[in-house]
């Protein structure tokens, strides 16, 4: 359990080792700027104090990130440069500018390019067209009475033509299909041009000018045709790979100028909210305290004109950021603890509490030593599959775990008590054994529940709940008083004191809670509450149903434990129902296969979703208040580096060639 105690750290001084300390800060990854409008309150002195917009290098880094994108490949791992003079925004600007102008230069060629390919394509395929109707093309081209449209639209569209068409002036002339797509000349009367212009619009039609297809046809013939179209295509092919050419023959350089312009916009990003006074830069940000010393060391050796000062947030400060470190194992869980609240700093972590917890209640209520294995192995199967993350992996694996050293304990495998002698017990045979250590666990976990409580009203120095609040000590008191009394009432065993010291001691633990305002005011330091009695008594009334509630809620453990061995010798019970007929073998292994897997599937998530009950609503709402907010320093990299996948390179690729279309 440890969340990390956290430092502001504020740095002023020259622009060039402010944004040094700024570069070292995105290295460590231990740093969370802190806008300077939220530190100075003071109107005049902040009116003096400029702050940065946008970060200006996010723009140009997707703008260099193009040239890897033309040519295919993937962008390049990026590597921490140090601040030189060569590193300026404007000379950076200045060398991905001319690069990319070269980049345009080439992709307006390839655009160019692939028009003309597709009038020649189209007037290719209309000769042969008309070439196969005996029509010469200046006849097309002389008609006068009707306006004449060219070209494709895919299939379907061009039977709703046909369909619109009769009812219009409109005439349309199928050429050839190719590639699920319509070749047409459609013929209009002069008055209907714009309408039939707007049908085929709206039909996606990719319309050609008879003008220009004549013009091909003017400098030759068909063989002439092709051979201006195979020219036009290997033009293609070499603008193609020359973004590849280019990048191949620079690399180097420009792998140098993406990682100048990666670090500096990590620089930026880090100094977005910074201040700036004349030459100097004002820097301040949440650390972690046991990563302040490494950075002032590095300020005293690399900026020895900067001034820093540490302080830690005095109490009552807001907005502190939570920062949890525990082990590997532990780590897994706070996902667990995250899904109901962050701590709050200050606050007491519960994620190791909550590991050990969740794992014992879990294996508790599905132990099953062939259940469980199947459990370990799904959650393998579905993190190397990518359908589940690593850390979930790992709580499904240990609660797995715990399963099966529950199923030695039960003596149960796949729900079968006669294949192991239990170590422990065996649920089905010892049914008041197993109610008792349900109800036992959940005495304890919530007393547990209290005891944390009541660390915490300690540490922020309210005695008065501490000692007279229902979660408080006089909660404690009165909840193991009752449970030993009901305790001793249904096992028929006798009080060690007689009937009124029980009462008595209840009625005044009970009257401690209530008149808890009142009591308050003869510990130092503690101000009374404003609530009223009637508000303080259904206060405390609502807290002894819930000790009955949460208490009773605990009987789930029992339950489900239970639950899960029905349904094993159900699902074996409906196989030998089934042997008898034929091919009854085969069905009978079939259903327990099947059997099993729905087990394991279904239950194994309800009694997730129960353990995670048993958490959050009786064990978190002792103590746990929560609202933390996550500590997000800024990282090297935002995110992993853009790989594109093999096919989506094929894709774009085939995309981008020139085909008849």
């Amino acid at each position: 359990m440890a969340l990390v105690k956290m430092l502001t750290l504020t740095a002023l001084g020259p622009r060039e080792e402010v944004e040094s300390i700024a570069r070292q800060l995105v290295l460590r990854e231990d740093f969370q700027p802190i806008p300077i409008d939220t530190i100075i309150t003071e109107s005049t002195l902040r009116a003096r104090i400029g702050t940065a917009g946008e970060n200006p290098c996010d723009a140009l880094l997707r703008s260099l990130a193009t040239v890897w994108e033309a040519a295919g490949e993937p962008l390049p791992e990026p590597a921490p440069v140090k601040l030189s003079g060569e590193m300026s925004l404007d000379r950076i600007r200045r060398d991905v500018e001319g690069t990319l102008k070269i980049l345009g230069k080439w992709e307006k060629m390839k655009i160019d390019l692939q028009e003309r390919i597709r009038i020649l394509e189209a007037a290719e395929i209309l000769w042969e067209a008309l070439e196969n109707r005996s029509q010469p093309l200046h006849q097309l081209a002389s008609i006068e009475r009707f306006t004449v449209f060219f070209g494709h639209l895919q299939n379907e569209s061009a039977s709703r033509l046909d369909e619109s068409a009769r009812d219009v002036p409109l005439l349309p002339l199928h050429l050839t299909s190719l590639k699920g797509e319509t070749w047409l000349l459609a013929f209009a009367l002069p008055g209907y041009a714009e309408g039939a212009g707007k049908l085929l619009e709206s039909l996606n039609f990719r319309a050609f000018s008879i003008p220009e297809i004549t013009e091909c046809f003017a400098s030759g013939g068909k063989d002439r045709i092709g051979h201006r179209l195979a020219s036009r295509k290997h033009a293609f092919e070499r603008l193609q790979n020359a973004a590849r050419r280019f990048l191949r023959e620079n690399g180097q350089e420009l792998e140098l100028l993406y990682s100048r312009l990666f670090t500096l916009q990590r620089i930026y990003d880090l100094c977005r909210g910074r201040g700036e006074i004349g030459d100097f830069y004002v820097l301040s940000g949440w650390i972690p305290a046991c990563s302040v010393s490494g950075i002032l060391a590095y300020i005293e050796d690399e900026a020895p004109r900067t001034a820093v000062y540490t302080e830690a947030p005095p109490a009552g400060t807001t907005g502190i950021p939570t920062l949890m470190r525990n082990l590997p194992f532990v780590r897994a869980f706070q996902d667990i603890v995250a899904l109901y609240s962050l701590p709050g700093y200050g606050e007491s972590d519960p994620s190791l509490i909550v590991a050990i917890s969740f794992c014992l209640m879990f294996g508790f209520m599905f132990g099953d030593v062939g259940h469980g294995l199947m459990l370990v192995l799904g959650a393998h199967l579905l993190v190397r599959k990518g359908f589940m993350q690593r850390s979930m992996c790992l709580v499904v694996q240990t609660a797995g775990t715990f399963s099966v050293i529950f199923g030695f304990l039960y003596g149960s495998v796949f729900g079968m008590e006669d294949l192991l002698s239990p170590l422990w017990f065996s649920p089905m045979k010892d049914m008041d054994l197993l109610l008792e250590i349900s109800l036992g666990a959940g005495v304890s976990f919530i007393t547990l529940g209290m005891v944390l409580n009541i660390i915490g009203r300690w540490r922020e120095r309210d005695y008065s709940r501490m000692l007279f609040d229902g979660q408080g000590l006089a909660g404690i008191l009165f909840y193991w008083t009752t449970a030993l009394a009901l305790f001793a009432h249904f096992t028929g065993r006798d009080l060690p004191f007689p009937g009124w010291v029980l009462t008595s001691v209840l009625g005044l633990l009970l009257a401690a809670m209530i008149f808890r305002s009142s009591l308050a005011r003869f510990l130092p330091g503690q101000v009374a509450d404003s609530e009223s009695r009637v508000v303080q008594f259904f206060e405390v009334f609502h807290v002894l149903l819930s000790f009955l509630g949460n208490t009773a809620s605990f009987v789930r453990l029992a339950a489900f434990t239970l639950n899960h061995i029905g349904l094993s010798l159900a699902v074996f019970m409906l196989g030998d129902m089934v042997r008898g007929l034929p091919g009854g073998l085969l069905l009978k292994l079939l259903i327990v296969v099947l059997g099993n897997l729905l087990i394991v599937a279904l239950e194994g998530l309800i009694v997730f979703i129960q353990t995670l009950r048993l958490e959050y609503y009786e064990f978190f709402s002792k103590f746990y208040r929560g609202g933390g907010n996550p500590f997000n320093p800024v990282r090297w990299k935002k995110k992993k580096a853009w790989k594109r996948p093999p096919w989506r390179t094929k894709l774009m690729e085939s995309r981008q060639a020139p085909g008849r279309s």
